[in-house]
């Protein structure tokens, strides 16, 4: 069915998306704040010099998708479009706002009779142009006017389905988005700590970790993220100096999504040490008077030995991916009880299996065994065992790169992760204890009911008379 698309936003995302619909038979009308911005023509797509233009080359009820940055630019376009459009019409935000945001915007359009939907968009410029991942939250009726749209732009998982669906009100789609970009932050770090200790560790070539990454994609923890890594690794620097990963700066950028999977972990009470580790690893890499500081220094480094190096990573890689799938899972779960959201993991899963920068085969094998029950994956057996057939290689690899002075954050703080939850007694029976030293805040015991304290004396207890 051939339909109408406003699209407010004619960045990379916008541009490809307005040419994904144009492909799909719908007419798309554009505009954008920056006039070099609307410069920019495609067969089959107007562009407009304005908004009130562009509201007016569309039929209501309208639908407008903005795909422009996250926070106060979305509430000025929010502000602008208000003025001309009415009850019934609908807007799609597509970028990476914080899912409180979405929520207020939302109760602030509705007053209105505006429909609003925060819609997640994985994939980059490729899945918006072939078919993107797309997480939304909103009404159901605003859900269903939309849906047919956001349909045509989805990509295709290999069983038929589209990777397209809602997941509560309010800003449920952000937030499964937001944990999707948490989850991703830890994959990238735990695979360049891969390709740190295979390269500056056990001096492997450029083309061999190309080979290597290749092989691992073949194999369990098979996906994008891997694929475009191999790619990476012995890619040939357009300006003729080698291989091109010998020359980027290494200070990562962030632009929020994955600080926020962090505070929002906090809050629930949740532990995500993976996505904690991802984001200090790229807080650390732009401290650069520190790391010169310490640089000089020259703390002793040991070479690796290549020998079973590569099994051991793999085992390691493929263990933190389903671990950081995990605490994500985790996360969204007990969101999702609090905020009345849909409680099926494995729809949130399913979501990511095409079209977005997530895709992996793992989504699949945890989507079989999780419930709308559950909380976290690893409560089941079947992946607690899964993982644990891991441990062996990960704590060889992890040993040794530790012993010889490699940073390993993500992948060793995840096996830590694991170890906890294998570890009958933890240390923080210890912790409960220095509490109630210093501050009488009482224990539970294994062996008796009720609440307890130890033998010290509490600064304003009586003596007896």
């Amino acid at each position: 069915m051939r339909m109408a698309v406003g699209l407010i936003g004619l960045g990379v995302m916008g541009r490809n998306l307005a040419l994904n619909w144009r492909d799909a038979g719908h007419e798309v009308v554009a505009t954008d704040s920056w006039a070099t911005a609307r410069a920019w023509r495609a067969k089959g797509v107007m562009v407009c010099d304005d908004l009130p233009f562009m509201i007016a080359a569309l039929p209501a009820p309208r639908v407008i998708l903005l795909m422009v940055k996250a926070g106060e630019h979305v509430d000025f376009e929010i502000a602008n479009l208000v003025q001309h459009l009415g009850a019934g019409d609908t807007i799609l935000d597509g970028g990476n706002s914080h899912y409180r945001d979405t929520e207020r915007r939302a109760a602030s359009l509705a007053a209105h009779g505006i429909g609003y939907l925060g819609v997640g968009v994985s994939g980059g410029a490729e899945g918006a142009r072939h078919g993107a991942a797309l997480m939304v939250g909103g009404a159901p009726e605003t859900w269903n006017r939309a849906r047919p749209i956001l349909k045509s732009v989805a990509a295709t998982a290999h069983d038929g389905i589209l990777t397209v669906d809602r997941f509560g009100d309010g800003g449920a789609g952000h937030f499964v988005k937001m944990v999707h970009n948490g989850i991703e932050y830890a994959i990238m770090q735990a695979i360049a700590e891969c390709h740190l200790l295979l390269t500056q560790g056990a001096g492997v070539g450029a083309d061999e970790v190309a080979a290597i990454f290749k092989r691992w994609n073949a194999g369990r923890g098979a996906g994008f993220l891997l694929e475009i890594s191999a790619e990476i690794a012995n890619a040939v620097d357009p300006a003729g100096q080698g291989v091109l990963i010998d020359h980027v700066a290494d200070i990562a950028g962030q632009k929020g999504t994955g600080g926020w999977t962090v505070d929002a972990a906090i809050e629930h009470g949740i532990a995500i040490p993976s996505i904690i580790e991802a984001v200090v690893a790229r807080q650390l890499s732009g401290e650069g008077m520190a790391r010169t500081t310490m640089a000089d220094l020259a703390l002793p480094r040991e070479a690796l030995s290549q020998d079973g190096l590569a099994d051991d990573l793999e085992a390691a890689l493929t263990g933190t991916m389903i671990a950081a799938l995990s605490q994500g899972i985790h996360l969204y779960a007990v969101a999702a009880r609090a905020n009345g959201w849909d409680t099926d993991l494995a729809r949130v899963l399913r979501v990511w299996r095409a079209g977005s920068i997530l895709r992996m085969d793992l989504l699949d094998t945890l989507a079989q065994h999780v419930s709308d029950e559950m909380r976290l994956p690893l409560e089941n057996p079947v992946i607690a065992q899964d993982i644990a057939a891991l441990v062996p290689a990960w704590r060889r690899v992890i040993g040794r790169a530790i012993a010889a002075g490699y940073p390993v954050g993500v992948l060793g703080s995840t096996l830590s992760y694991v170890e906890a939850f294998a570890t009958k007694t933890l240390s923080t029976a210890m912790i409960q204890a220095q509490r109630d030293r210093f501050g009488a805040h009482g224990f539970a015991r294994t062996d008796q009911e009720g609440r307890h304290h130890g033998p010290w004396i509490f600064p304003d207890a009586e003596a007896d008379a």
